[in-house]
């Protein structure tokens, strides 16, 4: 009986031993790693399409496929090229002369103005057109710091040439301020903000002693310096250029009077 209990205790013991390892060995076993799937890169996004550039400032030539601004830059114009008044939005009312402020919308794959929006009062949107890239530049401004000092073309001579002496004298208004030089913008330089520098004869009143070619043809109008600061008539509003033809002579004296500057009420 004894010997009976002792083999099912030993018995007994053997299947504890046995449950007991193989629990252990599934308690030791390491639960499978998850496959962690690496998640495919992101797709290169899209180039955005380059934005038009603004250019802004005052047109100086409006001919022959080009915008030319005061900065003496010239931009090729497309030729489906819209041109617009600004505060309309429809053909400007007024002559695009000289001195006319505008911003052009400049295609950067192109390199060609597609529109044009002009006004006669200072725009505030856009890069001023002396600081665009150069590579949209058809034409740069020349290096030549003062074209008015080469010879002036001669529109018509009779004759021998002959030099005739011109003396401008401007009288300005009486807000100028004192500080501020006036100037001379010609045709023959590009329209130059300060082409040629007046000589102060007292508070109110420049002059400019010029030798000039018999026959000489001048279109002009006087600044302050810059095209901001151009001349404009008694209502205040943007004037045409000033027309000088220098007939035969020894000496002509002309006297001209600015009533208004675009920047002064």
């Amino acid at each position: 009986m004894i010997g009976m209990a002792k083999r099912l205790s030993l018995v007994a013991f053997v299947c504890v031993a046995l449950i007991g390892a193989c629990c252990g060995a599934s308690l030791s076993d390491p639960s499978p790693t998850p496959t962690v799937q690496t998640p495919p890169p992101d797709l290169v996004a899209p180039s955005p399409t380059p934005l038009p550039l603004l250019v802004n400032g005052q047109i100086i030539d409006l001919e022959r496929g080009y915008v030319v601004f005061s900065s003496g830059d010239a931009f090729k114009l497309s030729a489906q090229a819209t041109i617009t008044d600004d505060a309309t939005g429809t053909a400007p009312s007024y002559a695009l002369d000289p001195g006319v402020y505008a911003v052009a919308t400049l295609d950067s794959q192109s390199g060609q103005v597609v529109a044009l929006r002009t006004s006669l009062r200072p725009l505030a949107q856009g890069t001023p057109a002396a600081q665009i890239p150069r590579r949209y530049v058809v034409m740069a401004s020349s290096p030549k710091p003062n074209p008015d000092l080469a010879p002036p073309a001669v529109a018509y001579t009779k004759g021998f040439s002959a030099t005739v002496g011109v003396t401008i004298v401007v009288s300005v208004p009486a807000n100028t301020p004192l500080g501020d030089d006036v100037y001379m913008s010609t045709d023959t330089s590009g329209w130059n903000p300060q082409a040629v520098k007046m000589q102060r004869l007292d508070g109110l009143h420049f002059q400019i002693e010029m030798e000039v070619q018999r026959g000489t043809e001048i279109h002009f109008l006087f600044t302050r310096g810059t095209w901001n600061t151009v001349e404009r008539d008694r209502a205040g509003l943007q004037r045409p250029a000033r027309d000088l033809v220098v007939p035969g002579g020894d000496v002509r004296v002309i006297n001209v009077t600015v009533y208004r500057w675009a920047d002064l009420p």
